[in-house]
Formats: C-alpha cells, structure tokens, sequence
C-alpha cells in the first residue's frame, strides 16, 4: 500500500496469534499520545468497556508499538481522523474482515475471475465480494466531495467571465466618455502607443485592485474549503498563484482590446462629436 515506514518495524511471522500482542501507528497518532517522544516500545491498550475507555481491568488488552509509518487514511481520502490510524497483524485480530490489495502489471479488473477461482480453491465456502479497483475506490472516496467541487469549478468559471466582461464595460465606458480628450492628445502629437498605454494602466489599476481584494477573500474563505479539497491546501502557493496569473491574463486581454480602440479614434471625428 506504499506505507512508509518512519521508524521500528512492519509485522513479522513472530507476531503470531500466541505472540505477545503489538501495534503499529501512524506519525498523526504517535504525536497526539507521546509528543516528542519515541513511541518505539510503548504501551497501548484496547478498552474493555466503551462507556469507560479510560478504565484498565482483568480484560483490556495491552499492545506494545513496534512501527510507525507516515500518516495514513484508512475510510475515506478526505477525511481528517482526529486521533490517528493504528494497525494489528491479521493472526493477532482474526475477527475482523480482510480485504486483500494485489499490485498488478496490466488491467486489474482482467484478473478478478482468476483471483475467485485461486481463493475459490483455497476454501470454497470463503466469501469474495466488492472487488473494484483502486481507481474505483478513490472514485468512491471521493464522491460526496465532486460535485461541490465540479459545482465551484462552474462558478469560478462564470465568475471570471463575468470579471472579463465587467473589465472590459469599464475601460469600454471610459474610453467612449473620453473620446475628445483621447482626439486633442492625438492631435497634439501624442503617439497611439502613448494613449494605448493611458488606457491600459487604468485598467491595469482596476486589475490589481480586484486581484487583492480576490486574495484577501480567499484568505478569508480558506477554512471554509478546506474540507472540500483533498491533497492540496487551501493556500497552496502554486495554486493561488496560477488562479493570479490566469485572472491577471483575462483581465489584461479584457484591457487591451479597449485600449487598442482608443487608438484608432480619429482626432478629426472626436473633436466633432
């Protein structure tokens, strides 16, 4: 499963059923019970009586932590356990399920028969069921957290279009109110790059403008996404900064095309009008 090992050791054949019983933990869980310690050796224990975890007795069951590896998500890729993720060796807590996880070269799902029948062979009253690939599972996984995604995807797509649209109406105004002042600089000599940069470093002004207020309210809003992402952070600097650039582009282009036609007025027709 790619689990790094961080410090100890993976289970062994010596942790057999009879074995004394032992544990590994995850990083997240090794810091939340021994901070700044080495959890290498320590005990933990299995509550005897859930209405009183904290309660040793005859009947709780002591493990000793023999790993540890990297932090692991054992239900779901989005969530965030609040403790930790722990594991037993199979012979040491045969009550429970087992799922068995085959790495293979080619198509995964070509081999679901011939992993039926191999099981199928070893005992044929044993149950195989919900066979899918790991690509399925993370689909899976992930489902509840797609469709507000695909859904903010689609409002940050009308947003930044309405943005273009919006930048443009603004320069566009701007450029017709001041058609006769654009007419007198040219017909005073003023060149067509001179008046195509007047143009654009205002609307350059209201790009920077809406880029800072557009972080300031991405900072705000960060907690409140946090839960809806999964292997990114909500103030990735890598991702913050492609949405910048990306908006800085379109509101560029949205500058430019009204600038561009401020340079074609014609100083006779403007000062006419």
């Amino acid at each position: 499963m790619g689990a790094k090992l961080v410090a100890g050791r993976f289970f062994e054949d010596r942790d057999a059923e009879k074995a004394p019983k032992v544990v590994i933990v995850d990083e997240r869980l090794a810091r939340r019970f021994w901070p700044a310690q080495n959890p290498i050796g320590r005990r933990m224990y299995l509550p005897s009586d859930i209405d009183h975890l904290t309660e040793v007795s005859d009947k709780t069951v002591f493990m000793t932590v023999v790993g540890i590896v990297g932090d692991m998500k054992a239900m779901d890729l989005a969530e965030k356990p609040p403790v930790g993720t722990y594991f037993f060796p199979l012979a040491q807590d045969a009550s429970r399920s087992v799922t068995f996880a085959l790495k293979t070269s080619g198509d995964p799902s070509a081999l679901a028969n011939t992993v039926r029948q191999t099981i199928k062979a070893l005992d044929p009253e044993l149950p195989v069921f919900d066979m899918q690939t790991m690509e399925e599972r993370t689909d899976q996984s992930l489902m509840n957290r797609r469709s507000p995604v695909l859904l903010s995807l689609g409002f940050g797509a009308v947003a930044l279009f309405l943005s273009a649209i919006g930048i443009y109406g603004v320069l566009a105004y701007l450029v017709t109110q001041r058609t006769k002042e654009i007419g007198i600089r040219i017909a005073l000599g003023s060149s067509a790059r001179a008046v195509f940069e007047l143009v654009l470093r205002e609307g350059a002004l209201l790009m920077a403008g809406g880029l800072l207020l557009g972080a300031v309210g991405a900072y705000v809003v960060r907690k409140s996404l946090e839960s809806q992402l999964y292997g990114v952070s909500p103030a990735d600097p890598l991702v913050l900064g492609t949405v910048t650039l990306a908006l800085a582009l379109v509101a560029l282009i949205a500058c430019a095309v009204p600038a561009w036609r401020a340079t074609r007025i014609d100083p006779i027709i403007a000062l006419t009008e």
